[in-house]
């Protein structure tokens, strides 16, 4: 009898980063991928016995966690962010952990994080280094511009923690205004370095609204995006997942860091300055008459993983 093998899917997620993932777990499981199960709802899942690729930000509703008993699961580029640690990491939560470790995690944090509940884990790096520039675009592309992807969103939302209370409500309210200065300050150094460029220069966000988009809408959209990213002489960005595909593309990339104080912001952060540089906005004026330069930093990891799926798909 033949395995039945699953990626996540997003349906109510805005990122395209999310989208972006599954994305790159679809290249690397090729024609094994059977079905796709709902991140969040991983508990109610009830049908033939599936094996899933269990990687990406988890995740928004942790009291679903542990996922159904009709679900082997893969961990590799796994994150499991601060806002979700009292949920996922309850007395059954650790035990499935161990059920199925080894752990591999997508950033430092989550790495020792697991280790420091007894939980076997390693530092596998993002799933998403190892996508494939040919496919999206022709080998003989010529590079083109610079894409400008998400800069500073984070200014613009609230950190992801608990603002339900009163006083966490008047916390958020209390900062609103001193975040909004220092979005200023940073938007206004960006503008400095990208006047100062003479490629063309190209606007584009990683968000888009489930209200108006479908899922594959979405799934469209992250491709659209990726292509941007393979096709780009440079990507200037805040998100973490359109750096790491700039990385497998080998697309310079600068990362801006503006923002992104926060555990929950900084928590996916660890370890990622080994593939691409994080840099303040303040920091800009460094690089505008050079490039950074393509890091092969990430090959070792990617060999790793995809040896790691090959054993996944034929255990």
């Amino acid at each position: 009898m033949s395995k039945t093998f699953a990626v996540l899917s997003y349906p109510d997620s805005n990122n395209l980063g999310d989208f972006i993932q599954s994305i790159a777990a679809k290249q690397e499981l090729s024609e094994n991928v059977h079905i796709e199960l709902n991140r969040d709802q991983l508990h109610n899942y009830d049908g033939s016995m599936a094996s899933i690729l269990l990687n990406g930000w988890f995740m928004e509703k942790p009291d679903n966690w542990p996922p159904s008993k009709k679900i082997k699961p893969f961990f590799l580029s796994f994150h499991l962010n601060p806002t979700a640690k009292k949920g996922m990491l309850t007395l059954d939560g650790i035990a499935y952990f161990k059920k199925y470790q080894p752990i591999g995690c997508r950033d430092r944090y989550t790495h020792k994080l697991l280790l420091s509940y007894g939980i076997d884990a390693y530092y596998s790096g993002c799933l998403t280094l190892t996508l494939n520039r040919n496919n999206f675009v022709s080998k003989n592309t010529k590079r083109k511009g610079i894409y400008v992807i998400s800069p500073f969103e984070r200014f613009h939302q609230d950190n992801g923690s608990n603002t339900k209370t009163i006083l966490n409500q008047m916390i958020h309210q209390f900062k609103r205004p001193f975040k909004h200065i220092k979005y200023i300050q940073a938007r206004k150094r960006l503008d400095h370095f990208l006047d100062a460029q003479k490629e063309p220069i190209y606007y584009t966000s990683q968000l888009r609204n489930p209200l108006n988009y479908s899922e594959q809408d979405r799934i469209a959209e992250a491709k659209q995006q990726l292509k941007e990213i393979a096709n780009a002489k440079l990507i200037v960005t805040s998100r973490i997942h359109s750096a790491l595909p700039a990385v497998a593309f080998e697309t310079p990339v600068l990362f801006l860091s503006d923002g992104l104080e926060h555990i929950n912001q900084k928590s996916r952060l660890e370890g990622m300055d080994c593939f691409f540089p994080i840099l303040n906005s303040s920091d800009l004026n460094k690089w505008i008459s050079k490039r950074p330069k393509p890091s092969k930093a990430h090959l070792p990891f990617v060999e790793k993983m995809r040896k790691a799926i090959t054993r996944f798909v034929a255990d």
